[in-house]
């Protein structure tokens, strides 16, 4: 049997500024954070377990972004 979660709903604006309580409810609490832009759901914030595990079930691998080039200013 699944087990219900809590998801917060929240604008970016709101969030950006409160950014380490959103990480710590996804790391500690395993809470979603839904990230809304002008009333419409665009993203979530979820722990890396469940991200993790998210990934397995779909059969999908993803890898690091290349980090861009120093500058040698």
């Amino acid at each position: 049997m699944t087990e219900t979660k809590i998801e917060h709903e929240e604008r970016i604006a709101d969030v950006r500024n409160a950014l380490a309580d959103a990480i710590g409810q996804a790391r500690y609490r395993d809470e979603v954070t839904v990230l809304t832009s002008r009333g419409k759901r665009v993203a979530a914030l979820v722990s890396m377990d469940f991200y993790e595990r998210a990934l397995a079930a779909l059969g999908e691998t993803r890898v690091p972004a290349p980090k861009p080039e120093a500058s040698s200013d």
